[in-house]
């Protein structure tokens, strides 16, 4: 992916082949450990993703994937979801967003905040909101966008290693880039701006980095020091402390990008105990 993104002509042809290829199925072992309910919700194709073990009413969780906002849902993805939903008794419900170049952040929060109200209706209770990069910049921008609407946000922020502001022009970024063994800063750039659709890139519904984060709900995040979201992570929170959020943000030292997808991972098995915690405290 490294090479790839380094880039923008190599980028420009992996998403072309990775659209045209479509969403990946759920592997066996989400299939064997989870149901799965395939539906449409306010005009998106949605995945329902359940515990088959659930015996009682389970809480309600959205989340977004990643993908640079151009790459649709992968294997990676399917498994930290059924993980989620399986060890703590959780509903999640994926929508498959469009992606750029034909979706844009316009058309996505709209659709999504419609998703929101509808979940939170069916379970009579807020969802947790969450997402991974661009997933977890969108599921910011969501937040904030059902804010300014005056409706009712996630009980919950979870964010992955989010994509919070999509130029990534903070100077910071530069020394992580070497570290980092999955991302790179062109082709990255070059899918942010397909996102924006001819938006300001800095326009907080495309990067919310540049959102008020006042009244923003209980966040957790998590990310490693081998990311270069990392600067702009450590920013937001910042921010968002100063303007009275409960916020906790999780590092982890030498971890790649969105490490707690690899499941398998004592770092990812250690983040998820963290954000179970957390949202069982009402943090």
């Amino acid at each position: 992916m490294k090479r790839i993104l380094n880039d923008v002509a190599l980028t420009e042809r992996d998403w072309q082949r990775n659209q045209a290829a479509g969403p990946a199925a759920p592997p066996r072992s989400v299939r064997v450990s989870c149901t799965i309910e395939r539906t449409v919700v306010e005009g998106l194709p949605v995945a329902v993703v359940s515990p088959k073990r659930a015996k009682t009413a389970t809480t309600p969780f959205i989340y977004l994937h990643g993908g640079a906002y151009i790459n649709p849902i992968i294997g990676h993805h399917w498994r930290l979801i059924a993980a989620l939903a399986a060890e703590n008794n959780w509903t999640v419900t994926v929508p498959l967003y469009r992606l750029a170049p034909g979706g844009d952040a316009a058309e996505a929060l709209t659709r999504l905040a419609a998703l929101h109200r509808t979940v939170e209706r069916d379970a009579q209770v807020a969802p947790v909101l969450g997402g991974d990069s661009a997933g977890g910049g969108l599921a910011l921008a969501l937040a904030l966008h059902l804010r300014d609407l005056g409706q009712t946000g996630p009980r919950h922020l979870a964010l992955f290693a989010p994509w919070l502001d999509v130029t990534l022009e903070n100077p910071d970024i530069a020394p992580i880039e070497r570290l980092d063994p999955t991302l790179s800063l062109p082709g990255a750039r070059y899918a942010g701006l397909l996102w924006a659709n001819g938006r300001d890139p800095r326009d907080p519904t495309v990067s919310p980095l540049y959102a008020d984060f006042a009244g923003l709900c209980p966040t957790t995040l998590f990310v490693g020091t081998h990311d270069i979201l990392l600067p702009d992570c450590r920013t937001f929170a910042t921010e968002a402390r100063a303007k009275g959020v409960d916020l906790e943000l999780y590092e982890f030292p030498e971890a790649f990008h969105v490490f707690i997808a690899g499941t398998f991972l004592p770092e990812s098995r250690t983040a998820r105990r963290l954000l179970t915690g957390r949202i069982r405290s009402g943090g």
